[in-house]
């Protein structure tokens, strides 16, 4: 699962080829945790170390950034409760395509995500992601941009779309009112 670094663990400064390999471990690891399905399990991607000052933005939540560190819900809970969500509704939503660009600074990735509902239709939107590390290979700052199509994908599994101009806050309560009504406990999702 991403964490944050064990403050007694000894740090290596990366060069750039240790940073694009591991940039690109980071990157197939995100995927990888989607396209087995077992995010909404609770299963995360391993290769990613969030820095103490790690933040996290969207424009779809307005201009906050998120500080993940002292964010009450972590990445893992986050990640788990919305994959969980989707599925619900569309039982088989996973990344139809994935492709990625590691880099010294971090790497840049774009998935394609969809899942068909009980009568077989399609609902799917892309999404772009940005991640830019430190000179560890920690997280510093972690982006997503989503295509138009998000905000139907939305109505469809949770009832709401965006963008949040007030943050992540009303879009994680959606998420959660569609899990209890669900009958999903979110207190234990909470415990991740």
């Amino acid at each position: 699962m991403p964490h944050w670094r064990n403050k007694m663990a000894e740090r290596k400064v990366l060069s750039a080829e240790e940073k694009i390999a591991h940039h690109s471990r980071m990157a197939e690891g995100y995927h990888q945790a989607y396209e087995k399905i077992a995010v909404k399990d609770g299963a995360t991607y391993d290769a990613w170390v969030f820095a103490d000052d790690a933040v996290y933005w969207s424009p779809y939540f307005g201009d906050n950034l998120i500080d993940l560190k002292t964010n009450p819900m972590t990445v893992k809970q986050s990640a788990t409760m919305e994959a969980l969500t989707y599925s619900l509704t569309l039982p088989d939503w996973k990344p139809l395509g994935f492709k990625y660009w590691a880099g010294v600074n971090g790497f840049a990735m774009q998935s394609h995500y969809g899942g068909h509902d009980a009568e077989g239709h399609l609902h799917d939107f892309y999404a772009y992601g940005f991640v830019d590390t430190n000179e560890y290979g920690e997280i510093t700052r972690w982006e997503t941009h989503c295509s138009p199509e998000y905000n139907d994908f939305l109505d469809f599994t949770i009832g709401i779309h965006g963008p949040f101009k007030n943050g992540a806050d009303e879009y994680m309560y959606a998420v959660m009112k569609k899990l209890s009504a669900n009958g999903v406990g979110v207190k234990k999702l909470m415990s991740l």
